[in-house]
Order: structure tokens, then sequence, then C-alpha cells
């Protein structure tokens, strides 16, 4: 809907002030009106409220007086002229050609105001009576002017929690127009409790009435508001209602750090309406290298230094309107996972990337926490300031675990702990200077499996089984391993535990295997403590290990014959 479309709306509203069009009204005649620049009846005094609206409008050309140089502001407005008002109000296109024929029987197209109904009723504000009629001569009620205003100027209709009047009852379609007005402070009761819904209205209403809502018109809405570089950014807003950079008085941006500091200001200049008078849309930059004098669009105010996480708009509309929109955004700086993984033997290494725009040198601090599987903290590690030294634009961040590293003449670490046995998870922190802190977690599946040898007779009576220790791991790495033997009705026939004598004689070895042999000595071998007399056929054996770092795993091994 166009700026014009609302305020004609409105200015129809009020000179209709409050009507729903759809009762018949007694007909009034009122002398022709004629444009006089100044009105004997509408005095410049302190009291007199009615000067200020209907001079603006007079000045617009958009009402006139009568041939003795009068205006008659408390005589009552008909239909016909509210329509011609409101349509020069809205600068509604009155093309003859161009405006749809409403089609009332009592408005013909030689009708001196057809072209203004036509286009009042074209554009939803108004309407006719249920015999297809349009009443021009029929006074306009207050109840009818709320809802022409309501619906010309599109505002939000807004329902009071307290009725104020008396006269309107709540489930009558007008309490809804009349409430919304009375919220904009665009008309007021004719007392405290009464609306009086169908007293007719006065041409100093509707002048005031149109004054009022005029003043509505217009409003700015906060759009994007985000970074564009490590220390430049933008914000946006939207002129509402109709509004666009033609209509602005003055508009003003300011940005504010997390504390409430001001670090900016900008001033719209004139350039923007000459260059773009119908823009609906303005943004401004937030960069203390940008050449805003070059730019020629902003006058501006302080340094631009810093991180802005709240923007304010104002605007002064020409019609007087001053509206306000803020936006806020969060503090930049975040941290995401990479790489965890295994390098060597039990070395291990996690990295970690800085996001949105942040590099090493805005790191207040950071620190990286290593955890087993049962969640024990195994090292920790913050890093010192020789990164940011070094490397200041680094985003990548990584660090090494081994209990053997050399931690304090590498530099670049902070580091608390034994960084020994396995970790299943890693913990980046980091708080940045501009307060802003993040936190990010990588997980890894310990390493340790076991994999199925040979299994076969080796001898009438015995057999044997063997495992093989996967994933870089030993026996010294093991807290507990079995083998169960089974016959083929899924029987179990014996079972035995390998001792601690086994990572003591062979620490590095990764292959296990177990005898299947009633005269074998297990006691004197030490290598197992067994449950079961082994006797049988075994075919098939299961075994199930946990290692020290906590992963377990199981391996079913069957008879080779």
């Amino acid at each position: 809907m166009s700026k014009y479309q609302k305020m004609f709306k409105i200015a129809l509203a009020t000179a209709l002030s409050t009507s729903v069009l759809v009762a018949a009204l007694p007909n009034t005649t009122q002398a022709e009106e004629v444009k006089v620049p100044t009105f004997s009846d509408v005095k410049n005094t302190p009291t007199n409220h009615l000067y200020a609206p209907v001079m603006d409008l007079a000045s617009r050309q958009i009402i006139t007086g009568y041939e003795d140089g009068t205006f008659k502001p408390y005589q009552s407005i008909n239909r016909k002229q509210a329509a011609k008002i409101m349509a020069l109000a809205l600068d509604l296109d009155l093309d003859p050609k161009k405006v749809k024929d409403p089609g009332f029987t009592d408005i013909n197209k030689d009708h001196p105001y057809y072209v203004h109904i036509a286009a009042l009723v074209e554009a939803g504000i108004i309407k006719g009576y249920n015999d297809n009629t349009f009443g021009p001569n029929n006074t306009l009620t207050r109840a009818q002017m709320a809802k022409m205003i309501t619906l010309g100027f599109d505002f939000d209709q807004v329902t009071l929690a307290e009725n104020p009047f008396t006269d309107i009852s709540k489930d009558k379609e007008v309490a809804g127009f009349v409430q919304t007005l009375y919220a904009n402070e665009i008309t007021t009761g004719t007392t405290a409790t009464t609306f009086s819904p169908y007293s007719n209205v006065t041409r100093g209403q509707m002048a005031s009435f149109i004054f009022r809502s005029e003043k509505e018109v217009g409003n700015i809405v906060a759009e994007d508001f985000g970074q564009l570089t490590k220390t430049t950014f933008t914000a946006g807003a939207d002129l509402t209602e109709g509004q666009n950079a033609s209509d602005v008085a003055s508009l003003t941006v300011e940005w504010f750090d997390q504390a409430g500091a001001e670090l900016g200001k900008g001033t719209l200049n004139k350039k923007f309406a000459a260059d773009f008078p119908t823009a609906t849309q303005i943004s401004m930059p937030f960069d203390a290298n940008f050449n805003y004098v070059t730019d020629g669009y902003w006058t501006v105010a302080g340094d631009f230094i810093g991180e802005p996480t709240k923007v304010k708009f104002t605007v002064t509309f020409k019609n007087g309107d001053v509206e306000t929109a803020e936006n806020t955004r969060e503090l930049s700086g975040n941290i995401v996972a990479q790489d965890f993984g295994l390098v060597s033997g039990d070395k291990y290494s996690a990295g970690a990337v800085l996001t949105e725009y942040k590099t090493v040198s805005d790191i207040d601090t950071l620190t990286v926490k290593w955890f087993d599987l049962a969640g024990n903290v195994i090292g920790k590690g913050t890093l010192t300031d020789k990164l940011a030294k070094e490397y200041p634009m680094a985003t990548d961040i990584s660090m090494p675990f081994d209990a053997n590293f050399a931690y304090i003449g590498d530099g670049y670490w902070t580091a608390t702990g034994n960084f020994k046995g396995e970790p299943a998870k890693v913990e980046f922190s980091v708080k940045y200077k501009n307060g802003k802190e993040a936190t990010v977690e990588n997980t890894r599946t310990v390493s340790g499996d076991i994999k199925a040898q040979d299994f076969s007779n080796t001898s009438e009576t015995s057999y044997s089984a063997g495992a093989a220790l996967t994933e870089n791991k030993t026996v010294s790495d093991i807290e507990t391993l079995t083998a169960e033997w089974f016959d083929k009705d899924g029987k179990s026939l014996a079972k035995g535990t390998m001792t601690e004598k086994f990572a003591t004689d062979y620490p590095t070895a990764t292959q296990i295997s177990m005898p299947f042999d009633p005269a074998f000595d297990y006691v004197t071998d030490g290598f197992w403590k067994t449950e079961g007399k082994f006797t049988g056929e075994p075919t098939k054996v299961t075994f199930s290990v946990k290692y020290k770092n906590g992963k377990e795993a199981t391996v079913d091994n069957t008879l080779v014959k």
C-alpha cells in the first residue's frame, strides 16, 4: 500500500472519524468550497487546537474554505466532501480514465466527486450501502471515521484489556477500530467514558484527525546487522508505512559495544535522498578505514574501532513523526574442532580452528584439556603468548599429547599433568579479548581390538587357539583378557584368564595363544588362571579383552579341522 493511500485512509477516516458506512444518515447541504489562503473563523490563539491542523492541510491545498473567507470548522462534513479531501490528502490517481467505476446508483461518472469516491473505493477505504448507493450527502459519524482511519493508515488493530467507552460494545466490529485510534492517540472520547459513535464529524475535526494521523505515518524496522571482515560491520533498516528516503528529515545511526559505549555515529546526508529518493532501505558501514567523506552519504563522529553489538537508528520524518529501531548481534568468536588422532605409539594430536573472523591475536586465554575414556583429565595445556607474537593472524590451533614432549622448550604451551594414557576426548576452551567465550569438544574412539588367529588340534585330546591384539595394542595395555572354550552345543568346557606374568615377561607381545589340554600344568606354566576340566571337544573359543584405556573387544574363533 502506498504512502498516499495510507494517508488518504487516515484523513478520510479522520474526516469520517467514525463511521461504518452502513447506516443511512440524514442529508445535509453545504456550500461549495473554494480555495482561500486564510480563514476568518480559524484564529491563531493558544486555545485554538484546530488552527495548526487546518492551516497545515490548507497550505497543501487539501482543504479549502468558503467564498466568505470562513472555514466553518464546526459544521458537519458529508461523505462526498470527506472523499474529496481524503483523495487529495493521499495524492491518489484521480484520472477518470483509470479509476474503476464503483457502480453506485447515486454517483454517476459526471458527478463532481465521482473520481474521489471511486479512487477511495478502489483503494479499499470506503464502501457504499447495501442498496448500492453511496449517500454522498449523508453526514459522517465518528464510528465510520474510526474504521476508515484504521484501514486507511493500515494500523495494526489493537484490543485494549479494558474498553474505556461504555457506548462501544466490545463484540461490535467498530470496537477494534475505535480502540486502535485511541491507543495511537488519534482520537479521544467525547467524555472520559463515551465515544459517541453516531455523532457527526465536523470539518475542523476532520482536519485535526488528518493532521494527527499523518504524524503517525512512518516507521523504521531494523534489518541485517552483521560482520563483513575482522574489523568491518554493516547494519541496515527499512523505512515502512509508505515512507522513503525523500520523506526523511533526519536519520542517525549510533553504534555501541557490549559495555554500552558508543563506538561511532553517522548522520545521513541529503545526498542519499537526492541520489535515491524512493529508497526504503538504509544501510551504513562500520569501518575505521572507510572514507565516509568521499562516499558522501554519512557525516560521522567517533573512531569506529572495536566490535559493535548494538546499533540504533533514529529517524525524523518530514511529517514530524520520530521513530527508533535497534538491532543487536552477539559478539563474534567461535571455535570448531578439527583432527584428533593417534600420531604414533602413545603420541596424539588434536586441533581446532578459530572462526567468525577471529585469529590468534584476538585470544585472551585458550586451554586444552585431555580426558581418558573414564573422564579423567590426563593432561592440560594453556596457550602462551608466543603463538600470537609469531603468528598473529593464524586461525588453526593444534596441541600434541606426548609424555616425552618438551613443552617448556617448545614454548607454545604451559602444560600440567603427566600426559600418559590414551585420550578419548579433548576440550578446547577459548576466551576472546572481546569477552566472548566458546568451548568445543572432540572425541575419538579409543584404540584397541582383537582378531582371531589359528585354532586347531595339537593332539588327540589337546587344542590350541590364538588371537592378535590390533590398533597398536600390546600385552602391556591389557587390563583383563579371558579365553572361554565351547563345544558344538554351546556348552562351556573351560575358561582361562591371563595372568600378569604374560605382561611381565612379554610386555610388547601382540599375539596371545592358549592351550586346551587336560594334562597341561597351567599352575606351573603361570600364564593362565583356569576354570573347568578342559575335557571334551571344543569347537569355538571366545577371546574377550578389556584394555587399560577402557576399550573392550571380543572375537570368536572356530576350530579348523
